[in-house]
């Protein structure tokens, strides 16, 4: 099993790429219906930017783990010392602790999913939830960029909405609900995202090596700066599967 990823190398630049504590606000909102009250640990918390926003806007008690020294040191300038360094797979959190545990777009870097459910399952009191942001059922919008994301490597996500459910039920978590939902936009122009990929600013990025760089990053790279009005900004729909679950 791949170990998971430490975003140490994009802690610095993260918040900008990710669309900052607005994005931080719009995720938070779709999440804190499906919470039970109580205290929520978000399964790698990165830089704090969904944690910090349910705290202030929700009322919801949140504290963070993550792999990340770097993304760390940022999340505690929002949320305070209620973060702490630790792999999902092996939780530094008590045994039904906590009343709900989130995975916000992380499962995907994660890897280990069945390690990941089971330390959720565990730390997760009788009754309390487990909620996923993930990878939605379709991943290539009809959009201009599209076609040309398709081609880039490592597009493929373990946190597919059918890995996911079967994993998490797996681990003995009871389903609730799963649907697709729309967190926001993301506005970008070509060029923009052209130096996001050249700056290898995502994480199947980062491990792609000289030769698949040259024969199929590349030509993405090139295809983005050659639509029209390569620095006019576009428009597109965020999406993510949202998965309930909980634990019996």
């Amino acid at each position: 099993m791949p170990e998971s990823l430490p975003f140490d190398r994009v802690a610095d630049r993260y918040d900008q790429t990710r669309g900052g504590e607005k994005r931080g606000r719009e995720v938070a909102a779709v999440l804190a219906p499906h919470l039970v009250p109580g205290r929520s640990l978000e399964i790698g918390v990165g830089t704090g930017l969904v944690a910090a926003a349910l705290v202030a806007k929700h009322g919801v008690p949140a504290v963070g783990v993550d792999l990340s020294p770097a993304m760390l040191a940022r999340a505690r300038v929002r949320v305070g010392a209620k973060v702490a360094l630790g792999d999902a797979r092996r939780l530094p959190v008590r045994t039904a602790s906590v009343d709900n545990a989130l995975f916000v777009a992380s499962l995907h870097a994660i890897v280990d999913l069945p390690a990941a459910f089971a330390e959720a399952h565990r730390v997760v009191r009788p009754g309390g939830r487990v909620v996923a942001l993930a990878a939605p059922e379709v991943r290539a919008r009809p959009d201009e960029f599209a076609p040309l994301l398709a081609g880039l490597p490592g597009i493929d996500r373990p946190d597919t909405p059918v890995a996911v459910w079967a994993t998490a039920t797996a681990a003995g978590l009871r389903p609730v609900e799963t649907h697709e939902v729309t967190v926001g936009t993301v506005t970008e122009s070509p060029n923009r995202l052209a130096e996001m990929i050249e700056t290898r600013a995502w994480s199947n990025l980062w491990n792609v090596d000289g030769a698949v760089w040259a024969s199929t990053v590349m030509p993405v790279v090139r295809g983005l700066r050659d639509l029209p009005d390569p620095d006019d900004p576009r428009d597109r729909p965020l999406t993510f599967q949202l998965s309930v679950f909980e634990r019996p």
